[in-house]
Parts: structure tokens; C-alpha cells; sequence
């Protein structure tokens, strides 16, 4: 009869009648716990154990612990043993996801992780009477958030599987709905989950006690852990009440708010924006919206504009001037007089010949997009164009060979991972690296594998070629050489840390960057270490993104601390060095005597120095954050424009002879942190979007008539 009862309860019927589920629990909220390697007294992890024990103490006991990411502060394989070692003073379940400390810097990526957690990078359950999810909102090496495309898929079952009525709480890493734009991709999020009933979002990343509404859900954030913060969250059959333990109180006892589990209607109204002559309109229209709600709009990441209500109509103007050609996004948001906010986007395409260009005195125009083609799988490295292709890696696990003239794909090479390496074409091969482990060397021409080589990590880093020998470096802290025509490892060479960046080669010694803090030279044929050089005061300071390049009898690199160090090729002696500021997580680009290389500072400045002496020649603002975006040259009739973009979607063109802006388009949301290629017509740049997009090297004249992109969608 026992076990009869069991079954009836689980399956919610008696008799034929539905059970009510079950109700009255809590569970509580943590994030960034930055574990690190040591749990001394006054560390993090010594911290964390003592909340910890106090919310395992916690009456009524919690059904369990949510961690919203950040689990540890480099992800090491120590940090991990004491983050193990500090999660024994937790006797509750544990769920948790994934923070960008725990997969920029990790030795696996992410696949260190779930090794190190033993958590998958997403997941689901339901307890009692509500449906909790986690998801993975970090972008491999980087600290910025986006949600991939195969985890929404994912997601989009599982919501589809658990049906519209029942609640949902959803928790990750980055903040979503508010400013500034963490998620790239944060509309595609809501928009798969606007069917549901969301009641709840947990979220980190921002160290503040703070909350806020995001598509009619509260959305709340905690500091640290170890800063004294945490949430606890009582679940009824029909309400969630949410209180906010901080350091200055000293217990869960605030409470922040109580919102009802049931689904609440959806508000159905609609907005748009579109150009009328020199002016932006937005417009929204009620509908069911209802009184005393306010209205507001901004254009990209901008601040929010108020917009005017005429009856059941908001409306707001802009000048166009300012917006530069290419995709902007506009979005409406509404504010309910309870606190509730929603939002719709609208797509704004500036055409060429209307752009604004106060800020381009040099050309005075910009151009359209030739053909942009949608890989489905985000774009975060080096594009390289090479015979007559353009080889693409996708962080959807392949490469992808695309013809440069139309955007069509050619062929694609599946992988078992994410394909992060930048491809190194020579002697009609394409080399790469993948998160699988594995070394991939395909026929140029039609992709087909010629061979494929285990490594014993993940490979991030790009290939240089020499003497018939390909070096590459993985995760796994070994450095490769192999043999072209076979893939047979020759040689290895061990560091001390992990490895990301494409390696150089000035065909006697490859060039290679650690995060180890060292930059090593290695014979070609022997793999023999040569000479090394030790930049960056700290680990985090490293010559480790930004990738190397050699020529003229030097070799060039950038270190996190922001130095760009220039040395002797064969003797390691450092000829010069100048402070940036804040290059590291560009490489330098060399050409013709100069050095052009980005910066990580406010305004996006890109600086030219002379290659012999270091002395500057000009330094430019692009206007806009640009984070691992290398610079990459194209000849114009000029002499030459520098191209590089921005994390924003910005994309500049820059005459190299004196830094003159000559151009700007905007590539539409999506972050790019992907460099550049260009061939005598085009220049190509991809976006965590999965677009790749061509556009010509110099801007037409104003008075050409615009055309709109060819646009390829290259799904599988």
C-alpha cells in the first residue's frame, strides 16, 4: 500500500484527480565565491566556509544552495582541491554555474570547470513545486557574458517539457536587463523564455546587493559570498519572498520583496523605429499596457531617452546624426507602475549615404556591407584569408571555409569542441587546434583531414609553420612540434601555465607566449629553448592573449600590464619597451617599419610606433572598449588603412601613413572580439553573433547608391 501511494504521489494522481504539489520550502542564493589557492584564515575560502556553516545551520533548513558563478578565482587545479575542501563545510545539496573567473584563466577552459566542480556547465530540475535552472552565460578565455546558441536550444526544450504554468527561477553569472550590456545575447534569452513563468532571476558578476525587473520578474543580485551576502528564499504554494542576509545585518532577515507564483499576463503592445529624412522616430503603441506606465528608449548601449505620450501613442525623435552606417538596435522600455518592466528591440539599418559623419573628417563617408553570412556559431578568433578563401573558426566546434566573394560557405569541418585556434593555412593544409584535444590538419581546398593529433589538453593557440615543423601550444602547459606532412610530434617544450595565443615563427626560432608570464624562443628543428623572457608583475599580467608577431630581426609582443615589448629575434634582448597604456589583449601588427597595435582603454585607442625605436607616430580613439580585437592592414590607394574592432560591434577603418579615422560601421549586437582579415577588396570580420561580415576596404563616395548586404544563412 506504501509503495502504491508512492507511486500515485509521484505520478500527482489519486483516484483519478490531480494532486496539488507540494510547497513550503527555501533555498538559498550565493554567488562569486572566489575560492582561491589557499583557505589561510583571512582568505576567500576561509571566508565562504563560515557562511557556509551558517546557512547549513539556517531553521527551517533549506532545501538547497544555488552558487550564480565565479566559483573560484583563476580555476587551477589547487583552487579547485580548496574549493572542494571548503564546500565540505556546506551539508546541503549544492547546484551551481559557471563565472567568467572560472573559465578565463582555467588551464581545461571550460571543460576544467566541470572537472574541477564536478557540475555541468548547465542544467535543470524541479523541486516540489517549482522548476529551477542554471545556465553557463561565460564566453570561453573572456570575461564578457553571452548565452551559446546550443545552450538556448537546449533550454528551449526544457522549458517546452515543463509547460507555460508552472514557476521558474533561472540563475546565472551576468547580469542581463540592466546597464551596462553584459550578455551580447541577452534578447535571445528573453525572448526563449518569454513564454514561461519566469518568477524569478539570480544573478552575479557585479559585487552589489541590488535588485531589479527583467520582463516582469524580479531579477536580484548578491556581493560575494565572502563579502557577507546571500539570499534566502521562502517558496509557499503560491508565493516566493525573497530575503537579503548582508554583512551589516548579519542574518536573512531583510526582506526585499514577495511576488506571487502564479503567471502573470504578459502586457501585449507594440514598438518600432525606423528613419524619416535626418530624423530617428520611435514609436510604441499601448495596447494593453496599462496607466501610469512610463515609456523610454535608447540606442544601442546609450542612456535610456524618456518618450512622450499622446493618448495611446509614445513617440520620441532623435537626430540621425551620430549614428554611423550599419545595424543599431533600439529598445523600448516599458515600466509598470507596480515595478514590472518589459522591453521589445527593434533593428535600425543606417544606410551608407545617410550616415553621420562628423566624426570621419578625413573621408567623409562609409560603406555597406557587401554580404554577410550567419555561421550559427559564434566567431571569437583570428578570420584568415588565404588563397581564394576565407577560413573561419567557430566556437560551434568546426571550421569553416567561406568564399570570399559571396559569403557562401564552401565546406565545413566538424570537431568535438570548440574551435577557439586561430587557422594557419600554408602549403595548401589548414592547421588548428580544438577544445577536443585534438590537432587538425585539412586539405585547404576541400576540408577533408589529412590528420589529426591528441594532445593532452584542450588547444586554443594557433599554429606557426617553419622547416616543415607546425607549433602549437595547448592547455595542458606542453608546447608542439610536429610534423606537417604526418602530424608525428617531434618535439615538445614544457611551460608552466596555459596557452591561448597563436604562436610566430621567423623561420630559425618559433615565438610563444605563456601564462606562465614567460615568452619563449625555441629552435625549430629541436624544440630547444633558446632564450625567455619573464613580463607582467603578476600571473594576471601575462604575454599571453595578445599573439606575437616577428620580422626585420625582432620579435613583438604585448603583456597584460600593458607594455608592448620589442626584442632581438635571436638573443631575447629586449630593445625597447613602451607602457601603452593597456595593450596586452591585442597583438601587435608590423608593417612597413611600424607597429600598429590596440588598447584596452575607455575610448578604444589604437597606437602606431616605429618598430626600430618605439617612439609613437600617432594614437587614434575608435570611440568604443576594444578587447582581444588585433589589427589587420588592407592596401588602398592612400598607402594602407589599419581595420579593427570594437567589443560594442563598432568596426573602424584607420589610414595607417597618419591615423586619420576614415571610416566606421556598426556590425549590430553580438560582442566582437574577433580579429580581422583582408585580401585586395575586402575586409572580414565575425562576431559572437555568428555572422561573419565583408565590407569593401575603402568607403564609396556619399553620392553611390546604397545596397543592401547579400545575406547568406549558412545553417546546417
Amino acid at each position: 500500500m506504501k509503495q502504491l501511494l508512492c507511486l500515485l504521489s509521484l505520478f500527482g494522481l489519486a483516484a483519478g484527480v490531480a494532486l496539488p504539489a507540494r510547497a513550503d520550502f527555501s533555498f538559498v542564493h550565493v554567488t562569486d565565491t572566489h575560492v582561491g589557492a589557499t583557505d589561510k584564515p583571512d582568505s576567500n575560502a576561509a571566508k565562504d566556509a563560515v557562511m557556509f556553516r551558517e546557512i547549513s545551520a539556517l531553521s527551517p533548513r533549506p532545501a538547497f544552495v544555488m552558487n550564480t558563478g565565479d566559483v573560484c578565482e583563476i580555476g587551477t587545479d589547487e583552487e579547485y582541491a580548496i574549493y572542494r575542501k571548503t564546500m565540505s563545510a556546506l551539508t546541503l545539496p549544492n547546484y551551481a554555474a559557471p563565472g567568467n573567473h572560472d573559465v578565463r584563466w582555467n588551464p581545461r577552459g571550460k571543460e576544467g570547470y566541470t572537472l574541477g566542480t564536478g557540475q555541468p556547465l548547465y542544467q535543470s530540475w524541479d523541486y516540489q513545486n517549482v522548476h529551477f535552472v542554471l545556465l553557463d552565460s561565460t564566453v570561453l578565455l573572456q570575461h564578457w557574458g553571452h548565452c551559446d546558441q546550443k545552450m538556448l536550444d537546449w533550454l528551449k526544450r526544457d522549458l517546452a517539457r515543463v509547460g507555460r504554468d508552472k514557476p521558474v527561477v533561472i540563475g546565472f553569472h551576468h547580469w542581463i536587463g540592466r546597464d551596462t550590456v553584459q550578455v551580447d545575447n541577452e534578447q535571445s534569452l528573453m525572448d526563449v523564455t518569454a513564454p514561461y513563468n519566469v518568477r524569478l532571476w539570480l544573478l552575479g558578476h557585479g559585487h552589489s546587493d541590488i535588485q531589479w525587473n527583467v520582463n516582469g520578474a524580479p531579477a536580484i543580485m548578491a556581493k560575494g559570498l565572502y563579502q557577507g551576502s546571500y539570499h534566502l528564499v521562502e517558496v509557499s504554494r503560491d508565493r516566493l519572498r525573497v530575503l537579503r542576509r548582508t554583512e551589516r545585518n548579519g542574518a536573512p532577515v531583510r526582506e526585499l520583496f514577495s511576488v506571487p507564483l502564479a503567471r502573470q499576463p504578459m502586457p501585449v503592445w507594440t514598438a518600432s523605429a525606423q528613419t524619416r529624412g535626418d530624423q530617428v522616430i520611435v514609436t510604441a503603441r499601448r495596447g494593453n499596457l496599462p496607466a501610469l506606465t512610463k515609456l523610454s528608449y535608447r540606442v544601442n548601449a546609450g542612456k535610456p531617452q524618456p518618450m512622450t505620450a499622446s493618448g495611446n501613442v509614445w513617440a520620441a525623435t532623435q537626430p540621425r546624426a551620430g549614428l554611423m552606417a550599419g545595424e543599431h538596435l533600439v529598445t523600448v522600455q516599458a515600466q509598470l507602475a507596480d515595478g514590472r518592466v518589459y522591453q521589445i528591440p527593434s533593428k535600425l539599418m543606417i544606410a551608407a549615404s545617410a550616415a553621420s559623419t562628423s566624426n570621419m573628417p578625413a573621408s567623409g563617408g562609409a560603406p555597406n556591407a557587401s554580404w554577410q553570412t550567419n555561421l550559427n556559431g559564434e566567431v571569437q578568433s583570428k578570420l584568415v584569408r588565404a588563397g581564394n578563401t576565407l577560413y573561419v573558426s567557430s566556437m560551434r566546434g568546426e571550421m569553416v571555409a567561406i568564399n570570399p566573394q559571396s559569403g557562401a560557405v564552401r565546406w565545413r569541418f566538424p570537431t568535438g569542441g570548440a574551435v577557439f585556434s586561430t587557422p594557419l593555412v600554408a602549403d595548401g593544409v589548414v592547421y588548428f587546434g580544438s577544445a577536443d584535444h585534438f590537432v587538425y590538419a585539412l586539405d585547404a581546398a576541400t576540408g577533408k583531414l589529412r590528420w589529426k593529433t591528441k594532445t593532452g589538453g584542450a588547444v586554443f593557440g594557433g599554429a606557426a609553420k617553419s622547416q616543415g615543423i607546425v607549433c602549437i601550444a595547448s592547455v595542458d602547459t606542453k608546447i608542439y612540434g610536429m610534423d606537417a606532412a604526418s602530424g608525428k610530434i617531434l618535439w615538445t617544450a614544457q611551460g608552466e601555465g596555459m596557452y591561448q595565443s597563436q604562436a610566430a615563427t621567423d623561420g630559425e626560432r618559433f615565438f610563444v607566449g605563456g601564462w606562465d608570464n614567460y615568452f619563449r624562443a625555441l629552435d625549430v628543428r629541436s624544440g630547444r629553448e633558446l632564450w625567455k623572457n619573464k613580463f607582467g608583475r603578476a600571473f594576471y599580467f601575462a604575454p599571453a592573449i595578445g599573439s606575437p608577431t616577428a620580422g626585420e630581426g625582432r620579435v613583438f609582443v604585448t603583456s597584460n600590464d600593458g607594455f608592448l615589448h620589442a626584442m632581438d629575434a635571436a638573443s631575447g634582448k629586449i630593445l625597447w619597451e613602451v607602457p601603452g597604456p593597456a595593450m596586452g589583449y591585442s597583438g601587435p601588427l608590423l608593417r612597413d617599419g611600424r607597429i600598429y597595435n590596440a588598447s584596452l582603454t575607455p575610448e578604444g585607442r589604437v597606437f602606431c610606433f616605429d618598430a626600430a625605436t618605439g617612439q609613437k607616430v600617432w594614437e587614434t580613439p575608435t570611440g568604443s572598449v576594444i578587447y582581444d580585437s588585433s589589427c589587420a592592414w588592407g592596401q588602398t590607394a592612400d598607402g594602407g588603412n589599419i581595420y579593427v574592432g570594437c567589443v560594442d560591434g563598432t568596426f573602424s577603418a584607420i589610414r595607417a601613413h597618419d591615423g586619420a579615422l576614415q571610416w566606421q560601421y556598426r556590425l549590430g549586437p553580438g560582442h566582437v572580439l574577433a580579429s580581422p582579415a583582408t585580401d585586395d577588396r575586402g575586409v572580414y570580420i565575425g562576431s559572437l553573433n555568428g555572422k561573419v561580415t565583408a565590407l569593401p576596404l575603402v568607403a564609396p563616395s556619399l553620392t553611390a547608391v546604397p545596397s543592401a548586404p547579400r545575406s547568406s544563412n549558412a545553417a546546417r
